[in-house]
């Protein structure tokens, strides 16, 4: 494996934390008092989290600003992550492996930065990441490839070298036809394995796997 560079997304891959995001657009409408019925509901639950938000702001004409609602998301994500979240399995060891070979690391995120800076200051883990960026500061989704781009531009390593590393399918489809290698990781939220086992230039369940 020959890595300069490595970028992370968090939920799932870095930390065992993809339950806390069941239902959790449905517990932010509650706690800004917007009230859905089933059939908007349902609508909602379809959507990427920058494109509900950005929908509630003009169907029910929400007087919060972008920013206002999105801190106040964050907010309920950080109460959440540092509540009822923790590494993935052997990720710190992994990190030190990584870190000792000089390898540039950083995050690619759906989850505001101040959250994960709050979870990663609290198992002493900060330090490892040079670069944290998400999708909601660069102004699209993992539906395209910008939030790693930024990443490795800011990290400065080639991307030929720099490895993706990924839970999601979606996620992974887009560094690969981006032209990322990338490392597949196992987390039981991702229910098409077996595809993502077949897109990815790695597949494991356990960072202990890995031969750097």
């Amino acid at each position: 494996m020959n890595i300069t560079g490595a970028i992370f997304d968090f939920d799932g891959t870095v930390f065992d934390s993809m339950h806390i995001w069941k239902g959790v657009k449905f517990q932010f409408f509650d706690r800004i008092g917007l009230v859905l019925n089933e059939e908007q509901r349902e609508e909602f639950k379809k959507l990427f989290l920058l494109d509900a938000i950005e929908l509630a702001k003009t169907r029910f004409d929400l007087k919060m600003t972008d920013k206002e609602l999105f801190d106040e998301f964050f907010t309920l994500i950080k109460e959440k992550y540092l509540a009822d979240t923790k590494p993935k399995n052997d990720i710190i060891e992994f990190l030190e492996k990584l870190k000792a070979k000089g390898v540039k690391m950083g995050i690619a995120t759906a989850t505001g930065e101040p959250a994960l800076i709050a979870v990663l200051e609290k198992f002493n883990m900060l330090h490892y990441f040079e670069e944290i960026y998400s999708t909601y500061t660069v102004g699209a989704s993992k539906t395209e490839p910008k939030v790693y781009d930024v990443v490795l531009n800011e990290l400065g390593t080639e991307k030929e070298t720099t490895w993706i590393f990924e839970d999601a399918l979606y996620a992974a489809k887009t560094a690969k036809k981006a032209g990322y290698n990338v490392v597949g990781i196992y987390d039981k939220s991702e229910l098409e394995q077996d595809e993502l086992k077949n897109l990815v230039d790695i597949y494991i369940h356990n960072y202990s796997e890995l031969n750097i």
